[in-house]
């Protein structure tokens, strides 16, 4: 697997006026056999879980369009659909995997992209996720993703909190259906807690004319964020009879620890302080 680097930058909710739709939803944290989940629907203004953000908005990279900068939202109340306050989502980095393939197979099936972006409103981490399926000539035609799975919620003993959305990137992505804590890879059965794990379920498949997921998004408390081998998973479910598989991805994961500056950072340091020290001895000669 190669993966290309950049840095630059409850129970199902019902609708009620009392729920803002185009907004993060809280994911149900009480640990149960049988995990609540966050449901969304076919219309997106009655959609809990959709991100009212005009892609007219959106500043993309010049260099690779779906790389998107930044993001304008709006968020409103479901039915009235009356505004509860805008943000921005402002990229910090992204990691961009090409070719990617289920676990065991060398059948490459699309790519992936993982972002981290800064939410004006509240601060706070937004974590996403998108996957092309059967962009190339050489990538699998029929490959589904049923589950997009994010991990690292859980960081010595402390959970960290977890909020779904998510936005089309492009009019043919695909939404996001329904959202939980839990490392089942089950269509129907039982969703045991998994405070460490986030499953988003979604039915992308190039054969079936859905061949791009929008983009899911996860907002969390954590303070910082960091890189890891194990940060992002998919999961075929098997719907049209394709073998139950998944694959687990280079991405990011959120931490209270905060990053160590690599060595050359250290360097800069260094020579911004003998710089600042100069000029102070300057202005006192």
């Amino acid at each position: 697997m190669n993966s290309i680097k950049i840095i630059f930058p409850s129970l199902l909710v019902s609708m009620s006026l009392s729920v803002h739709a185009g907004d993060f939803q809280l994911l149900p944290t009480t640990p149960s056999n049988n995990v609540g989940m966050v449901t969304g629907k076919n219309s997106q203004f009655d959609d809990p879980l959709y991100l009212n953000a005009p892609r007219s908005q959106f500043v993309r990279s010049e260099t690779d369009p779906e790389v998107i900068l930044s993001i304008n939202y709006q968020a409103f109340q479901a039915e009235t659909l009356l505004p509860t306050g805008a943000g921005t989502l402002t990229l910090l980095d992204f990691v961009y995997t090409p070719d990617i393939t289920f676990a065991g197979s060398s059948t490459k099936i699309g790519h992936l992209y993982d972002f981290v972006y800064r939410d004006s409103r509240d601060n706070k981490l937004v974590f996403g996720t998108r996957v092309l399926l059967g962009v190339e000539d050489d990538h699998q035609k029929n490959a589904e993703l049923n589950f997009l799975y994010r991990f690292g919620f859980e960081e010595d003993g402390t959970a960290f909190s977890a909020s779904t959305a998510w936005l089309f990137t492009d009019p043919t992505d695909l939404r996001l259906y329904n959202a939980a804590q839990t490392a089942s890879t089950s269509l129907t059965g039982i969703r045991r807690y998994d405070a460490d794990t986030v499953r988003m379920q979604s039915d992308v498949n190039l054969a079936e004319g859905n061949q791009t997921s929008a983009l899911f998004l996860v907002k969390t408390d954590a303070e910082y964020y960091t890189l890891a081998n194990r940060a992002v998973g998919i999961f075929q479910a098997g719907e049209e009879g394709q073998p139950l598989v998944g694959n687990e991805f280079y991405g990011f994961v959120p931490t209270n620890v905060p990053a160590v500056p690599e060595p050359s950072t250290y360097g800069m340091l260094l020579g911004g302080l003998a710089l600042t020290a100069w000029a102070a001895r300057k202005r006192k000669a």
